[in-house]
């Protein structure tokens, strides 16, 4: 509890009109206390976001659940990933990515296009590294409003690190026991007139890993530069690089049921997997924003990011597990995807008063284009282990010079118009409305012989809609409901007719609450209903074709609490309970039973994650941890279940002027689990980590 600045003190008086009459009068002291925001620096909650609402907005005043991992728990969770990161979200859980991107199910929901970068698309299929990352935002339920397409579950936005008016020098190196070594560097600089502010992040990455052959090669670099023209006018450019090169590991296969009972570090590809089965993508993109302030107040801000992604792709598939004679048969392919595209976001927003109701509106236009290409070549049964012990070969060649069986590319275009406006109706009552309008229009050229072209043009309409009573300050009642849409284009996956059949829809009903149990711990609590719709599946009469018959609906409570307890005490936990089932299908599982009134993959009914931080004197302190995840299966036919389990991790830190030290001891008690599996395959099951020690020093200079 701290004093109020003495500018809030004058407009309270002003407030009463009692200035001119107190000029001359002697008043009794008064002590002004109110609770003030916590050093973003250090701190686990956060008062605001940007992800909800696309301008700077309280929590507590925002009709839907923003989940927020801030900068201080990447720090002493010794996080560089955003696997790390999303650990701390409720709801969350991993899917194996095809060992090529991150990827995650939100509420029940694939959210493998979903990523954003300080609130612009990044969709491409790519693993993201933290070094340039300042927090990670994760926005619950259909945000097609303000973002356009988009999955069921929800987003998840990166918050890029930006140049300061203050000095930045620091460089960190982390090493585990399992072969991780990483050096991370973040440096700044700003003009002794602060016109111009600089800043370059990165990250050198070459590690090992539990699992056999596991290696990761990663650069990655962010130079940004800042000039604050006036105190109204500002321009912000960004560029960020990024090369990883990894092992193309996608864990073991199922069998009977649930993964294959072998080794955590068993890997079913090549003997030569540097060379053979590895992955390597290369992103660059480059970003400027403009912002300005009126006199009028009125507020502009354009962003326009471009980018260009490569992925060259050599890995392996399950083509059949044997039951009876314990072999895996593998195939080897080989895949490439380029693709280029931009984004250009223009909004004005203002502040204004309509008689006792006060407005903050924001109009955007948002232009967009993607072209994206695909070459696929696979070579059929590669090779045969056993199952349980297999003796891995060099896998034979694949003749790239033949005809692929995949050779497309796909052009994406879209013009949005949205409209938003977050009003304060009363002392008690606020209100957050919006809609948004696209025009998507999505071309497939087919080079092989099949020449299966697509094309179609949607003209939809995403609304939003909540309501936010708040009978104290300290807490906040909330009410909603939003429509999002997902078309075809994103997933690769065609068939004949798919330009014919409508986008994916999702509607979501929410209520919940935000209640700040102290000045810096905030409670969340939402209840809420997805049900997506127009999902497609395949003919039943004609495999080449799909119809638009399934559905899927997510109903679930969660809980989360982040912030600091008592001043030496920090925590960051939450709690999901979902409940999902296919509600509609046509498609039958390889063993004729019905998808219908199976649970969604990777939707385990209970999951939690808890981390604690006891500060000690001297600048040190100790942590402890703990995610659990229920059962779940590894993809909709729920013929291969992954079993629940509880991670508990030990650490303790020490932060000082110069240097800071966290070590982490992860999966104290060795406990062997899947972490992740493919969501719509049942073969592809990711162990996770053994007891791993991992240490990370940091020296400011």
């Amino acid at each position: 509890m701290k004093q109020k600045t003495l500018s809030t003190l004058i407009s309270l008086i002003g407030t009463f009109g009692a200035l001119p009459a107190l000029a001359d009068t002697e008043l009794p002291t008064v002590r002004v206390e109110a609770s003030q925001d916590a050093d973003p620096a250090t701190s686990y909650s956060r008062a605001s976001s940007t992800s909800a609402t696309k301008i700077a907005a309280p929590l507590k005043d925002v009709p839907q659940t923003v989940n927020v991992v801030p900068a201080a728990v990447l720090k002493d969770q010794n996080a560089s990933s955003l696997q790390d990161a999303l650990a701390n979200v409720p709801g969350v859980s991993f899917s194996v990515g095809d060992a090529q991107r991150d990827q995650v199910s939100i509420r029940g929901f694939s959210a493998i296009n979903d990523q954003y970068v300080d609130g612009v698309r990044d969709d491409a299929l790519y693993y993201r590294d933290l070094s340039n990352v300042e927090r990670v935002e994760v926005l619950k339920g259909p945000s097609s409003v303000l973002y356009g397409r988009g999955s069921s579950g929800g987003l998840i936005n990166r918050i890029t690190k930006k140049p300061l008016a203050e000095p930045v020098h620091e460089l960190a190196l982390s090493l585990d026991d399992q072969g991780k070594q990483r050096l991370s560097f973040d440096v700044g600089a700003s003009s002794d007139d602060d016109f111009a502010r600089f800043r370059l992040t990165g990250a050198v990455e070459d590690s090992e890993g539990f699992r056999n052959q596991s290696f990761l090669k990663r650069e990655a670099v962010a130079p940004s530069v800042q000039f604050n023209f006036s105190p109204n006018t500002t321009l912000l450019l960004q560029a960020d690089y990024l090369q990883d090169k990894r092992l193309a590991d996608q864990g073991v296969p199922g069998y009977k049921g649930k993964p294959v009972d072998v080794p955590i570090e068993t890997y079913y590809g090549s003997a030569n997997g540097r060379d053979q089965t590895a992955n390597e993508s290369d992103v660059t993109s480059f970003t400027g924003t403009f912002d300005h302030r009126f006199d009028s107040g009125l507020k502009l801000h354009n962003v326009f990011r471009t980018y260009d992604f490569s992925l060259d792709r050599n890995y392996t598939t399950i083509n059949k597990v044997d039951e009876v004679a314990n072999t895996v048969t593998i195939d080897r392919t080989k895949r490439l995807r380029d693709e280029h595209g931009f984004y250009n976001q223009f909004e004005l927003s203002h502040d204004l008063d309509l008689g006792v109701t006060k407005h903050s509106l924001l109009y955007g236009l948002e232009v967009g284009k993607q072209h994206k290409t695909e070459k696929l070549w696979t070579r059929k049964n590669a090779a045969t282990y056993d199952l349980f012990d297999p003796q891995l070969i060099e896998l034979p060649a694949i003749n790239t010079s033949a005809a692929p069986g995949n050779d497309n590319a796909t052009d994406i275009d879209i013009a949005a118009l949205y409209l938003q406006d977050l009003m304060s109706l009363s002392e008690h009552w606020k209100a957050l409305a919006g809609v948004r309008y696209d025009h998507l229009t999505q071309t497939r050229d087919d080079k092989t012989s099949k020449n299966q072209d697509l094309a179609r043009t949607d003209n939809t309409i995403s609304p939003r809609l909540g309501v936010v009573y708040q009978p104290t300050e300290r807490v906040s009642l909330y009410a909603s409901a939003s429509q999002s849409f997902q078309p075809i284009a994103d997933s690769f996956t065609f068939k004949q007719n798919s330009d014919q059949l409508k986008p994916e829809e999702t509607i979501n009903y929410e209520v919940g609450s935000k209640i700040d149990l102290f000045d810096n711990l905030t409670l969340t609590t939402s209840v809420f209903e997805m049900t997506r719709s127009n999902i497609q599946a395949a003919d039943p009469s004609d495999s080449n074709k799909a119809l638009s018959v399934g559905e899927q609906r997510v109903r679930g409570l969660e809980l989360a609490v982040a912030g600091a307890i008592t001043p030496l005490w920090d925590v960051i936990a939450g709690y999901a309970y979902l409940d999902g089932e296919i509600t509609q299908s046509t498609e039958k599982t390889k063993i004729g039973t019905p998808f219908q009134g199976n649970q969604p993959a990777l939707t385990p009914r209970h999951s939690a994650n808890l981390f604690l931080k006891r500060k000690l004197p001297g600048g040190f302190n100790v942590n402890a941890g703990l995610r659990y995840e229920g059962e779940r299966y590894a993809s909709p036919d729920s013929l291969v279940k992954l079993p629940g389990y509880t991670r508990f991790d030990l650490g303790t830190g020490y932060s000082g002027k110069s240097l800071e030290v966290n070590f982490t001891l992860k999966n104290v008690f060795d406990k062997k689990y899947y972490i992740s599996a493919h969501s719509g395959a049942n073969d592809y099951n990711m162990p996770g980590a053994p007891r791993t020690a991992e240490v990370t020093a940091r020296w400011k200079f």
